[in-house]
């Protein structure tokens, strides 16, 4: 499992590097493939203090979600996410109003804002594109996306990849 993080790190890193995107790559986001969670890893954890709550990808996928069509800005078209709202997600422990919230990704990408300032620019967790699971390659299986109306729509450090936790910073 540690080997596999650290490769996915790298591919994730360089991933964020090498900005070549076209359809006639195999993969448009110019990595190699890796392979998708098992069905019960966790893959996302929510902390805020002593509450914690985890989520495996069977359990997201059966939260209520809505389809979302949004112009990719690291690949340059509109794709179609399946997500879920970060107010929903951040009720699971109460994170609320000025929490101060850190996502982190497998690579150790981390990006920290208020949790009204996520949920004022619209904040969601992509759970599938195109109805379909993302790949880790690809920048999943979950990610932080933002709605081309959103304040945040440009601000491409908050789309947070492959994110493992979000959790309150103290």
């Amino acid at each position: 499992m540690k080997r596999l993080l650290t490769a996915l790190s790298i591919v994730l890193t360089y991933s964020l590097l090498i900005p070549t995107y076209s359809y006639a790559a195999k993969n448009p986001y110019g990595t190699s493939t890796v392979d998708p969670a098992a069905p019960n890893q966790v893959i996302l954890t929510l902390r805020d203090g002593s509450k914690r709550a985890e989520f495996a990808y069977e359990r997201l996928i059966k939260m209520k979600t809505t389809t979302l069509s949004i112009y990719e800005p690291f690949l340059k078209r509109r794709e179609k996410f399946t997500v879920i709202p970060l107010k929903s997600l951040f009720a699971f422990v109460g994170i609320e109003g000025s929490d101060r919230v850190v996502t982190k990704a497998l690579n150790d990408y981390i990006f920290t804002a208020t949790a009204q300032d996520f949920i004022r620019a619209q904040g969601y967790l992509a759970i599938k594109r195109n109805g379909q699971p993302i790949q880790y390659d690809q920048g999943g299986p979950i990610r932080i996306i933002f709605p081309d109306t959103s304040r945040w729509a440009k601000k491409l450090d908050a789309w947070n990849w492959s994110i493992t936790s979000m959790s309150v910073k103290n």
